[in-house]
């Protein structure tokens, strides 16, 4: 089978009409010569004429065929025949070969993982490569494509492949495809191809492949037995103005069978804290908990972990929280007694009465402020003073838990609608408590809150929100988190307000708290290439870096550290889900299966062939120069 890379110019092949017009039309007639006798030149004349009919012939022939040759060789013809792709000899190709190297390739199969099969194929196509081939090596590593994505000459450098690592952070396999597009435009062999050797992990296909592009499987394996363990977080109990710290989190089967005797365990501070046993329905999803005592001041870090040696990447799921015995408390009020709701959350809060301090005076400083570990506006009067303390507090990142009364001054109302994106509209002391409508069940603020449904409150301003709302009553906001700070829009000290008297309440207070104190205590676990902004950083492996901009991108799961906090860093669990890709129609997208040798490195275009026809073109020329030659000496 021919094909043509730059059909567009075979419409010129109609030139070869040309030598025949000018044979027609320009050919020479004999002069007229009268002689007594012709009859011997008239047979002269007879054999001269075929000679030179039989030469013209000839010459015209050549002529067309170089016209006819060059006209093909421009065309750039290729020729294809399976007989040609016997063996190692195939045409000349440039092949981008991805080898997936993300966390659902190290699923164990018997003895062996997916990513070692892939490995295993990998090494399998290189030996089928041929010296005049070009290949490109990708992977899911982003910095290890930015290192080995290179144009390389002859057979693959296997060694690459042999000693990648599986990836938490995975370029999603779409994208890499068009990569490995973007690479073959720069490589100038007309064969090109795409091969992606994979667990057939379901992912947005491309809606069309620039280049022929092969899918080999690594196993022909669709059901999986994995279990996970995802989304823990601390939730505080408040018992006899105590708190007991919970460890939440989910453990996740997904399979489609149920899984016996699953062992799960704590690990807190380096060390095995609690174990358990449990079952789990197919495709289940099971909250499980350990209660977690701290005794020394300070951060506390560790990981959840499910035992499951089919997929271990996502075992585990990292948590981190802060213990201080006693809190430091900075009312800024006017006020010389709290409201008791407020008083006893701040006494549970603090762990002593002694440790909340409400301050009024003028000789306010910032140096003041930064001394206590939580700061609280409830009923001040505003000042310019107060405003430019609150702006560097504001620069400094420090959280504060504003509580707008129903006496809100005018200048209070201004400066909480321009820092917040607030619209005052008028306060509420409707006799008859409101239902609260929403709550943000993944805040750390609000995620806690039980029977949510049934809270209802009165007393609050109605206010519109456009965008921090943690709690709403109809279309008004009820309380807002912005940066590191929080706004209560409600008053404590109402006397007829259901929400105060609920359990709600002290668990909302107590988060709210945290969630503004200086040594953020509440934190939100990242995920895997999510940012982390400081100035030290000191890795899960335990080494410490310095980033040029203040900032790096998260490449493994574990407890990162900068100064004042433990961040925990978890997987992306979208890759524990697997989800068998199916055959697609797409055009140029194919996927193999085991005689996946058969259809790679056979591409459409196959040898190209239009050096041999200029080399013909060349041969004809000295043809017709030795018969013209020829002819002159005769």
């Amino acid at each position: 089978m021919i094909s043509f890379l730059n059909s567009g110019f075979l419409f010129l092949a109609s030139a070869v009409v040309i030598p025949v017009l000018i044979y027609l039309f320009a050919k020479k007639r004999p002069k007229r010569i009268i002689f007594s006798s012709i009859r011997f030149i008239k047979e002269s004349q007879q054999q001269q004429k075929k000679r030179i009919n039989l030469k013209n012939l000839l010459l015209l022939l050549i002529r067309m065929l170089i016209i006819l040759l060059v006209i093909l060789a421009i065309s750039r013809p290729a020729i294809k025949s399976a007989k040609l792709n016997s063996g190692n000899h195939h045409p000349k190709t440039a092949l981008a070969l991805i080898v997936d190297n993300s966390y659902s390739m190290n699923y164990l199969i018997d003895t062996q993982t997916e990513f070692d099969k892939a490995k295993v194929i990998a090494g399998q196509i290189d030996e089928m490569l041929s010296a005049d081939d070009t290949v490109i090596l990708f992977s899911a590593d982003a910095d290890w494509n930015e290192l080995h994505a290179i144009p390389h000459n002859g057979k693959s450098d296997i060694a690459l492949i042999q000693n990648l690592e599986i990836t938490s952070k995975a370029i999603p396999l779409n994208e890499l495809l068009q990569e490995a597009e973007n690479h073959l435009d720069k490589v100038h062999l007309p064969n090109r191809e795409i091969i992606l050797i994979t667990d057939l992990q379901s992912f947005d296909l491309p809606k069309k492949c620039k280049y022929p592009t092969f899918i080999i499987p690594t196993s022909q394996t669709e059901q999986r037995f994995n279990i996970s363990c995802q989304n823990s977080y601390i939730e505080n109990e408040l018992v006899q103005k105590g708190v007991e710290r919970k460890i939440n989190f989910e453990l996740v089967n997904h399979a489609s069978s149920p899984q016996q005797d699953v062992i799960y365990r704590l690990f807190l501070d380096d060390s095995t804290i609690a174990e358990k046993v449990t079952d789990l329905q197919p495709n289940q999803r099971k909250t499980e908990s350990f209660t977690v005592s701290a005794e020394t001041e300070g951060w506390h870090s560790g990981y959840v972990e499910v035992k499951n040696e089919r997929e271990i990447f996502d075992n585990r799921n990292y948590f981190s929280f802060y213990h201080d015995a006693e809190v430091r408390i900075a009312v800024l009020t006017d006020l010389h007694e709290l409201p008791l709701t407020l008083e006893t959350m701040l006494e549970i809060y603090s762990g002593n009465s002694q440790n909340i301090q409400k301050i009024s005076s003028d000789d306010l400083n910032l140096e003041i402020l930064e001394t206590f570990d939580n700061i609280i506006i409830y009923k001040k009067e505003f000042s310019n003073r107060l405003d430019f303390l609150l702006s560097e507090l504001n620069r400094k990142k420090r959280g504060v838990l504003f509580i707008a009364d129903s006496d809100l001054a005018s200048a209070w109302q201004g400066y909480l609608a321009k820092n917040y994106n607030l619209q005052f509209k008028e306060f509420s002391h409707s006799a008859s408590a409101v239902r609260l409508t929403f709550a943000n069940r993944y805040h750390p603020i609000t995620r806690d809150m039980k029977n949510i449904d049934n809270i209802r409150l009165n007393d609050f301003w109605q206010v519109h929100d456009e965008s921090g709302a943690i709690l709403k009553v109809g279309d008004s906001a009820i309380a807002i988190q912005e940066r590191q700070d929080c706004v209560w829009l409600f008053d404590p000290a109402s006397l007829q307000a259901p929400f105060l008297l609920d359990n709600a309440f002290p668990v909302f207070a107590y988060n709210a708290l945290q969630f503004t104190s200086a040594a953020g205590y509440a934190i939100q676990a990242k995920t895997v290439s999510d940012v982390i902004t400081a100035e030290q950083i000191v890795l899960p492996d335990g080494s410490s870096i310095t980033p040029g901009n203040h900032r790096i991108s998260t490449k493994q799961a574990g407890i990162y550290q900068i100064p004042g906090q433990f961040i925990p860093v978890n997987p992306d669990y979208s890759e524990s889900e697997y989800t068998r890709l199916n055959d697609t129609k797409i055009p140029n997208l194919h996927i193999l299966h085991q005689d996946w040798r058969n259809g790679i490195l056979h591409s459409r275009y196959g040898y190209e062939i239009w050096k041999y026809l200029l080399i013909a073109v060349i041969l004809l020329f000295i043809a017709e120069m030795l018969i013209i030659k020829k002819e002159e000496r005769k």
